[in-house]
């Protein structure tokens, strides 16, 4: 039998390969990043998220490193495909089957202990590489840090039916392996960390580390009488994963404004040519018989603190166009939107940019806070000085210059799904 000082072995220096060049999976991971890169320079990312509803499909390729009873020092190739689900904009469940090989050198005490098994010879000659072959299905859960931006990085744990194989080099099963000494389905886990990075709102450019923990410690045909240290293996992978039911790119709109000051009920037929636009005041009833898909409502009144995202409720009727914008999004039980940040034209066009997402993400945290289910709101998007309501003078005076602006500094409502 194979005693425990056979169990740790250590690889000699001249069994290391001195050359160093870049492998394949190195160089499919070069190529994964300057791809990306180059989809990133030419896409527009604004609009993008990890919101709740949606579904990807994906893979990942990269590669693994295994740690078990030898120490070895070989990388080999991994990858991965999968199904994301964001359940919520901060919970994904994935689905995934990934699948690789393990490598690690033959040493002298372990040629020794496979031919001395019955039936031998089982290992190769002194330095070739014995390898396992692994597969296994995932099932986890990530924690998706920063759902609204363009870069999303995650948490991720779960669970994880593997099957391994362990060979020689000669594609030989290895000693215990060939005479059925465990089970080679196993159940364990994995964790690790990962990102999302939007080349657009269908697109992203992805990656994940994988700590496997495979519930066993037979994955190099050795298990060490002692201390049964389960085996365990990293994986590392760069990929792309294409979102279905992700909100289209919105045109620039037609405008169709109307300035109602009274307290009525304006009706409509939403054009499908084009979209319907309508200002809705402090004063208006926002109720629509129907509400229609493509309708975009603004909100003027919905004013918040100079270069913040803070609300100024010291302007009368503010929390009023607050409580309009929660009437809207709860018309019916089917009805989504976008939450739309404007901005006027004073101070920088890059201040004002983040200003829009910031007072947009802000309308949709209050409305969540209001007991609004998340999942109506498909997206919070900041289009900056992009869609003015009103063209702002320049030769105006100061009094004139403000009442424009302030139609400009606006929360505006789109309309993804409509009511039935």
């Amino acid at each position: 039998m194979k005693n425990q000082n056979t169990a740790h072995k250590q690889i000699r220096p001249s069994e290391v390969a001195g050359a160093k060049t870049m492998n394949p999976f190195a160089k499919a991971i070069a190529a994964a990043i300057v791809i990306a890169i180059t989809l990133l320079l030419v896409t527009d990312i604004t609009k993008a998220q990890s919101v709740a509803g949606r579904i990807a499909f994906g893979f990942d390729a990269g590669g693994n490193k295994y740690y078990g009873d030898y120490t070895d020092n070989q990388f080999a190739f991994h990858g991965d495909a999968f199904i994301r689900w964001n359940i919520l904009d901060e919970l994904s469940l994935h689905l995934a089957y990934n699948g690789g090989q393990l490598r690690y050198k033959t040493t002298l005490a372990e040629q020794t202990y496979e031919n001395g098994l019955a039936g031998g010879p089982y290992a190769g000659p002194v330095g070739s590489l014995n390898h396992t072959r692994v597969g296994g299905w995932d099932l986890m859960a990530s924690y998706n840090v920063f759902p609204d931006q363009t870069f999303v990085p995650y948490f991720i744990a779960g669970i994880e039916l593997l099957n391994f194989e362990p060979k020689n080099v000669n594609d030989a099963s290895l000693g215990n392996n060939a005479n059925a000494a465990y089970h080679k389905n196993v159940l364990g886990g994995a964790l690790g960390v990962g990102f999302e990075m939007y080349v657009n709102e269908k697109i992203t450019f992805n990656g994940k580390v994988l700590l496997h923990l495979t519930g066993t410690d037979w994955i190099d045909d050795y298990s060490n009488p002692v201390t049964y240290r389960q085996d365990a293996f990293l994986t590392m992978g760069l990929g792309f994963s294409y979102y279905i039911f992700a909100p289209a790119v919105a045109k620039a709109p037609e405008r169709e404004v109307a300035t109602n000051v009274t307290n009525v009920t304006n009706n409509y037929t939403t054009n499908i040519i084009r979209y319907d636009t309508v200002m809705v005041h402090e004063t208006d009833t926002v109720y629509r018989e129907k509400v229609r898909k493509n309708t975009i409502y603004n909100f003027p009144g919905t004013l918040f603190i100079v270069n913040t995202d803070e609300f100024n409720t010291n302007v009368p009727g503010n929390m009023q166009s607050l409580r309009n914008i929660k009437i809207l999004v709860n018309q019916c039980p089917e009805l989504k939107v976008e939450i739309q940040g404007h901005a006027s034209h004073e101070g920088t066009v890059a201040r004002n940019q983040e200003l829009s997402e910031m007072r947009a993400r802000k309308i949709r945290n209050w409305l969540i806070g209001q007991d609004v289910n998340s999942n109506k709101i498909t997206a919070t998007v900041g289009l900056g000085t992009t869609d003015d309501a009103v063209y702002e003078s320049t030769n105006s005076s100061p009094e004139q210059l403000e009442s424009e602006r302030v139609q400009n500094r606006r929360i505006a409502v789109k309309v993804t799904e409509g009511c039935q």
